[in-house]
Parts: structure tokens; sequence; C-alpha cells
């Protein structure tokens, strides 16, 4: 990952270093997520949880370069994520994916993961094509939304909100045992699936779903990766 950084007569400037700094972090993330790397006692969560909270870090970049408002999407989370693409922010899609996720089973090119051809600018149209992208997301939210409201998290299967179990379907890559989400606020946590297979935390003494109304979320703008 870079990012195009233009060099001044005086040296760089502090938001350039900063962003520099930041690349470099995410790409050895990513480096560190790749299978094999840790040996038999890798953690997929853990590394996963660690490179949804660098993307989180990118949209949070979008949204201090835009009012506060973060990336918007239509339809499917990808639309979102591509937006980090046309503002130069990354030129590499590998962050997107979680090893062995089926979300990515009919990836371009039939390898199972992003090819990183993300097209041309401006739009950039073929960064996080459909089968590129393991991350669901809640598009309409900006920074001055309730920090608890969930933002991303890993892809469900075709009912949003809720996962699978069967590690050959969409949304049981971590087999309906855990999930990962990352909140506005940008605290990022691997946790249990309740025994209907979705996200609930604790409100107001009792135990809601994450990514419905009770909880703050509205469920419309709740979306799946493009597949």
């Amino acid at each position: 990952m870079r990012h195009h950084i233009s060099q001044k007569a005086k040296g760089y400037t502090r938001r350039e270093l900063l962003v520099t700094i930041g690349l470099l972090a995410v790409t050895m993330l990513i480096f560190l997520s790749r299978p094999g790397f840790w040996g038999h006692g890798h953690n997929p969560r853990g590394a996963s949880a660690k490179t949804g909270k660098a993307i989180y870090n990118w949209l949070q970049a979008y949204a201090n370069d835009n009012n506060g408002k973060f990336p918007e999407a239509k339809q499917f989370s990808n639309e979102a994520y591509r937006q980090l693409f046309v503002k130069r922010y990354l030129d590499d899609e590998q962050g997107f994916a979680i090893t062995n996720d089926p979300w990515l089973n009919h990836a371009p090119g039939g390898n199972k993961k992003p090819d990183n051809d993300i097209g041309v600018e401006p739009d950039f149209a073929r960064a996080l094509d459909p089968g590129e992208c393991s991350w669901a997301y809640v598009t309409g939210l900006n920074t001055e939304s309730p920090p608890h409201l969930p933002i991303m998290g890993n892809a469900f299967s075709e009912s949003i909100g809720v996962y699978s179990r069967d590690k050959k379907k969409k949304g049981g890559v971590f087999l309906g045992q855990k999930a990962i989400w990352v909140s506005v606020g940008g605290s990022t946590k691997v946790v249990d699936l309740s025994d209907n297979l979705k996200i609930e935390e604790t409100k107001d003494g009792r135990r809601v779903n994450i990514y419905q109304s009770e909880w703050g979320t509205k469920p419309e703008d709740v979306k799946n990766p493009a597949n």
C-alpha cells in the first residue's frame, strides 16, 4: 500500500509524514496476517481484527478530509471502501480479504483473493470488484454519530447481521463461534456469537443485536460485500 506523496521544498508536511507512517503500519499488518507467517500458533481472528482496525483508520482519515462524513455505500460495502482508493489513500486490496473466507470464492481470476487490479483514475472502478472484500459496512455515519454504533465487521451470511457455522458458506469463516466488529469510535472487538449467530451486546440490562434499531443502528444501512 502507498499514498501519493509530494515532496515540498522544505521537506514533508506533518500530514504526509503521518500518512506514510500509517501506510507502513497497514502494510506490516497485511504481511503478518498472510497464511503461514505465524505457523501453527497463528490466530486468524486476531490478525483479521488488526487489519479491520487498520481499515477503520483509513475510513477515519477519509472522514477527516470530508467534513466528518464516512464514505457512502448505496448497495454493497465495496462501494464505500473503494473511495479509499479514489482518494489515493490506498492502492493495495489485500487487506480487505480474510483468509479462507467464502465471500472470496468468486474473486477475479479464481484465486479466492483480491488481484490488486484497481483500474485507473479517477474512479478506480476495478478496486474491490465483487469477490474481493470480506468486510461488511454501515453507511450513513459520520464522526458525530454515537461512538458505540458499528461501522464495519466481517461479512455476514446472505442474511444481514446473521453468521453461519458452515465454513464453506458466507458468514462461516469463523465457524459461527466468533465475529469481529469495529465501532464509530474506533473500538475493535472479537466477540462470541449468540446462539442465533448474531452479535449481541448489553444495553439497558438486556442483550440486543448491534445491527438492529434497538442498538441504534439503521438495519437498512448495513451492507454486505458484492459477490
